[in-house]
């Protein structure tokens, strides 16, 4: 199959980076770092759509395109800020269930 030739070819510059790349790698940066606030954790997802999305208009046409490294930060950090959304929650359902548990037993004697 022939590659068109873009002007980005013809000038010797690299492609420009695929806007989804960039946003796919700040929203996974935001998710991971606010893991600890859980709320921006749940942009874990996000960033997955995100950097898979651009990871295939980038390999659809690479001659138009660059920042695939970016894309695949951003679904990484996705996922990895999803596993943390996901023990956060699990740890949060057994915490609450041991408490349940603990006022259960609590008779009221000292």
């Amino acid at each position: 199959m022939i590659e068109p030739v873009t002007q980005y070819q013809q000038a010797g510059l690299a492609a420009p980076d695929h806007p989804r790349a960039t946003a796919a790698l700040a929203v996974g940066i935001v998710s991971l770092l606010g893991a600890v606030f859980v709320l921006p954790a749940a942009l874990g997802p996000v960033a997955c759509y995100l950097g898979v999305s651009a990871r295939r208009a980038i390999e659809r046409e690479p001659h138009r395109w660059g920042g695939h490294g970016q894309a695949t930060a951003g679904v990484v950090l996705g996922i990895i800020a999803s596993a943390v959304l996901a023990l956060l929650a699990v740890a949060s359902l057994v915490f609450a269930g041991l408490f349940a548990l603990a006022l259960r037993l609590d008779t009221g004697y000292g």
